[in-house]
């Protein structure tokens, strides 16, 4: 009996000491793990994830269209957004340009320990892409260009580094690439045009895009509205000069025209990842807008609720009045008394011009 009872604590006590082993093995393992992750993604220095629009919904006329974009990379992003939390919510949101035809999103994940100006391997190493999305006949084709690979290929000692607005040049849409290359012992940019229908490079220059000042007109209570209504510091300052799109709080919408009149895309622009691109003749940048103001205005009623005076306190500048004189207005009908349309898309389209880079640099 005694000698049964030693066998059965022996027994016991080697079966403690094996859970224990294991218990320690796999905190160990636990450990390892979180430690190799956190290694892993402390080591990201820029990542955008990679993303497709999944649905979309035209606004009557074709004044604009809510997108929503699901993300191909969930796992990714959410341990980016672990060890980056002030920094992913900028990141992971839309980067790009867009203007009445397309919708460009980039995609550049960066490692700090692959140096500047090298080829990463393979994705694990960084990658660069852009989603180029045509819109035509209220649909959207979606398409990727891998931009490393199509620089590379057109030529090897050119590394893309930034991308900038889509250009309208001889009635085609083309997309600016900005590279780096070494010229006698000193580094050099260039801009590569894409054309964004052929996804092909066309051209190369040292040409940058540069805004012009031109007037404006203060949106009075419209400019309030304005800087509340979209969340602040999603994109970055790029960005919002070269996207023409808005992302809304969900709330905001709350009582609006739209949910009333088109629900399908009240809903779609209510989730998260959800934005509307403007389909005008007409540019949003901040608070601020640029072309036909007269149409940016009929379409943004539709996001207040319909009693809202969206005209109240606006002033036209001399320059983008049909008089050439300075006028303050409080209604829809005296603003389209006064403010010339013509001159407002005119003066945008020269808001951006080409000229040539200073490579002075070493």
């Amino acid at each position: 009996m005694k000698r049964k009872l030693i066998l059965c604590g022996s027994l016991l006590l080697a079966i403690a000491v094996a859970v224990f082993g294991l218990l320690t093995f796999l905190d160990h393992q636990k450990q390892e793990k979180a430690k190799q992750e956190r290694e892993k993604y402390e080591n990201y220095f820029y990542y955008t994830g990679q993303w497709e629009i999944d649905s979309y919904q035209f606004l009557e006329d074709d004044r604009g269209v809510v997108v929503h974009w699901k993300s191909l990379t969930p796992e990714e992003d959410k341990l980016f957004a672990k060890y980056y939390p002030h920094s992913s919510e900028n990141l992971l949101n839309a980067h790009g340009a867009s203007n009445q035809k397309y919708i460009v999103r980039k995609f550049l994940k960066k490692l700090k320990d692959v140096p500047d100006y090298q080829w990463p391997k393979d994705e694990s190493e960084g990658y660069y892409k852009l989603s180029i999305n045509t819109i035509q006949n209220k649909h959207i084709k979606k398409e990727e260009v891998d931009l490393y690979r199509l620089v590379k290929n057109y030529n090897k000692n050119y590394f893309p580094v930034e991308t900038g607005g889509i250009q309208e040049i001889n009635g085609k849409d083309y997309f600016p690439i900005k590279i780096y290359t070494t010229t006698d012992n000193k580094r050099v940019s260039k801009n590569l045009w894409l054309n964004l229908e052929t996804k092909k490079i066309e051209w190369e220059d040292s040409k940058e895009q540069r805004g012009v000042e031109t007037p404006l007109v203060d949106l009075g209570k419209l400019k309030v509205i304005l800087e509340n209504h979209g969340p602040v510091g999603i994109t970055n300052i790029y960005d919002d000069m070269n996207q023409n799109q808005i992302t809304f709080f969900p709330n905001n919408l709350k009582g609006s025209v739209l949910e009333k009149s088109d629900p399908k895309a009240y809903q779609l622009l209510r989730k998260k990842d959800s934005q509307l691109y403007i389909l005008l003749d007409a540019e949003l940048y901040y608070n601020v807008v640029f072309g036909n103001v007269q149409e940016f205005i009929n379409l943004y009623q539709l996001f207040v609720p319909a009693n809202t005076n969206l005209y109240e306190g606006i002033t036209i500048p001399a320059e983008l009045s049909k008089d050439g004189q300075v006028h303050q207005v409080n209604t829809k009908e005296e603003f389209e008394a006064y403010f010339d349309v013509e001159k407002g898309i005119a003066l945008n389209k020269g808001s951006q011009v080409l000229v040539e880079e200073d490579n002075k640099g070493g």
